[in-house]
């Protein structure tokens, strides 16, 4: 399976340098074995953008898991 990266739910999340979203959170980088091999920070709307295929979509003023007021 290979390394895993874990993000907690119940850990705070801060805000992202590069996005400015509050959706940076620490993670746990995970052997097969289940060893914590280390932490890392992760920005799960950075991440996002970088995985989508085709073309880009419009960005909103909240990070995808929020809803705009």
């Amino acid at each position: 399976m290979g390394t895993q990266i874990r993000i907690s739910r119940e850990d705070g999340s801060l805000p992202c340098e590069v996005c400015g979203f509050p959706t940076m959170h620490v993670a746990q980088v995970v052997a097969d074995d289940g060893t914590v091999l280390g932490r890392t920070l992760v920005c799960t709307t950075c991440q996002r953008s970088k995985h989508r295929s085709g073309p880009a979509a419009v960005e909103s003023d909240a990070p995808p898991d929020e809803v705009p007021a």
